[in-house]
């Protein structure tokens, strides 16, 4: 789910410290963008997450299937001014492991280029940050899906490109991409915390949009974007194909076992249209599955997929129209045919929307992640306190309520497991 615009986190350069970690730090800060020299061999096998030959979901080598939560901004808020000691994501932790939750979904770096301050400015400080986190999910046990761009103009932002340079493997974008993924995996890739690496979020739902000055990135000059936007701000499903490739071989030269992510949304219902016609006619079924495919190149090696109430009304599919137990059942077809296990990385109900309907409405999607034996999916969104009131779908200690959210998570993790 995209944030809002007015979200934002203002990072400043100086962070105390709250916490080392000991594996290899070797953030490659002062090497040239592509220099990996002094970087150790990888190994032959990491902890968390992989896909077997066969197509399989392993977690250490063994069969796995598990519903965690997104807890978007659980590292992220410790970047904000003035919580350089905010360790808030320990209270929160320390409660889904009480509820068998046992991973997250997180952005590992901010949403606005003004977000990445600390990292470019002093990454030292950002590693302690990032250490701290790391060690206290060790420490309860809880497995860590970090997102690395978030919004996907952020970095052709930062290095003033074009959105358009994603597909460009010889962009500033596509360095600091490279830089950021080598920092970040090859520091963490020994601990056991670590189950997958994603790209971003939902960069699908922002290719193939008609029209020139449509559907441009948000203008935020106070949090960093550029003033102006062009046509060379849209991105198309060939630029999808080169960064989420890119994203994929990059991490496979640190890691070459753990789940490579895109963090793709469920398709538009018309994606294979727009894509091939620049026509917004929904696509059949055989479409749908065939544009799973096509957003979701090798070496990337799980299909990903964020599947809401609000999907189904979108309509899907134009010669078999389905809700969201047909959308889910659909990708799993998918994911048997191209041996790239699902990961649906968003699904919920908002009270904002549904209600009183909302528990139904919630059900509904939990009873077809388990009826469909979805091997991993993540709720949205857990201790994110404004969607509170913009969703009606944060699920805290705050707001008990919902609290029956986790505990029938808890209970599908029970029986599938």
């Amino acid at each position: 789910m995209k944030m809002q615009k007015k979200w934002s986190l203002i990072l400043f350069a100086l962070l105390a410290c709250c916490g080392s970690y000991s594996c290899n730090k070797s953030n490659g800060s002062d090497a040239p963008e592509d220099d990996d020299t002094g970087v150790p061999p990888k190994k032959e096998h990491y902890p968390g997450l992989s896909v077997s030959a066969s197509g399989q979901l392993l977690l250490n080598g063994e069969p796995y299937r598990a519903i965690g939560v997104n807890y978007f901004n659980a590292f992220i808020r410790t970047l904000d001014e003035g919580q350089q000691n905010n360790t808030s994501y320990r209270a929160g932790l320390a409660y889904l492991k009480e509820r068998d939750i046992p991973f997250i979904r997180f952005a590992v770096n901010g949403y606005w280029p003004k977000n990445w301050e600390l990292y470019l400015n002093n990454p030292d400080a950002y590693f302690q940050q990032l250490d701290a986190f790391v060690a206290a999910a060790e420490e309860f046990g809880i497995g860590l899906i970090p997102s690395f761009f978030w919004h996907t103009p952020t970095v052709p932002d930062l290095v003033g490109e074009p959105v358009n340079q994603w597909g460009n493997t010889s962009s500033k974008t596509h360095e600091l991409m490279r830089k950021f993924i080598r920092d970040v995996v090859v520091r963490y890739r020994d601990s056991p915390a670590v189950w997958g690496w994603e790209q971003g979020n939902e960069v699908n739902l922002l290719v193939d949009l008609p029209g020139d000055n449509d559907n441009l990135p948000p203008i935020v000059p106070e949090l960093g974007t550029p003033t102006t936007r062009s046509k060379e701000d849209k991105l198309y499903t060939a630029d999808l194909r080169v960064m989420m490739q890119a994203f994929a071989n990059e991490v496979r030269k640190y890691d070459g076992t753990r789940i490579v992510i895109t963090g793709n949304a469920v398709q538009r219902p018309a994606a294979r249209n727009l894509w091939k016609n620049q026509s917004w006619t929904k696509d059949t079924r055989s479409e749908f599955i065939e544009m799973l495919g096509v957003q979701h190149p090798d070496p990337i090696d799980v299909l990903s997929s964020h599947v809401y109430p609000g999907s189904a009304e979108e309509g899907y599919f134009s010669d078999e129209p389905v809700g969201v137990d047909g959308l889910i059942r659909a990708s799993m077809e998918a994911a048997q045919a191209l041996k790239k296990p699902l990961f649906l990385g968003e699904w919920g109900a908002q009270e904002a929307k549904y209600g009183a309907q909302t528990r139904e409405k919630f059900m509904e999607l939990l009873e077809a992640i388990e009826r469909n034996h979805v091997p991993l999916a993540a709720m949205w969104v857990f201790d994110y306190p404004p969607h509170d009131t913009e969703e009606g779908i944060n699920v805290s200690p705050d707001n008990g309520p919902r609290e029956y959210m986790l505990q029938e998570i808890r209970q599908v993790n029970a029986r599938i497991r």
